[in-house]
């Protein structure tokens, strides 16, 4: 099975990135991960209005990383993460790591 790597940083690209992310588990046979770093970072709180959705990505076993930089750079806790996100200690490395061994980068 192919790994395929959705990289969101854009806060105003929460919708389309789940569209894609849903698109990708419904209609093919992939392993779907979540990285979210910059400014997009805030959307992984249980208080975001994105929040719903991520719950029904996780649950269709998407796994949801979230860059322990930018949670620390925003002053956001791990424990104001919905639950179920991962966290990884630097997006990029985690994103290039990634790659190296075979995922398939995309970015909405």
């Amino acid at each position: 099975m192919r790994r395929v790597i959705f990289h969101l940083d854009e806060s105003d690209k929460w919708q389309l990135a789940l569209n894609n992310v849903n698109n990708m588990v419904d209609y093919a046979s992939e392993e779907v991960i979540l990285l979210v770093n910059g400014p997009a970072i805030s959307g992984l709180v249980k208080t975001s209005e994105v929040s719903d959705r991520l719950k029904h990505v996780l649950n269709k076993e998407v796994k949801v990383k979230a860059c322990l930089v930018s949670l620390t750079n925003k002053g956001i806790s791990q424990t104001d993460l919905v639950e179920g996100i991962d966290t990884v200690p630097s997006g990029v490395v985690y994103l290039s790591d990634q790659q190296h061994h075979g995922a398939s980068y995309i970015k909405p």
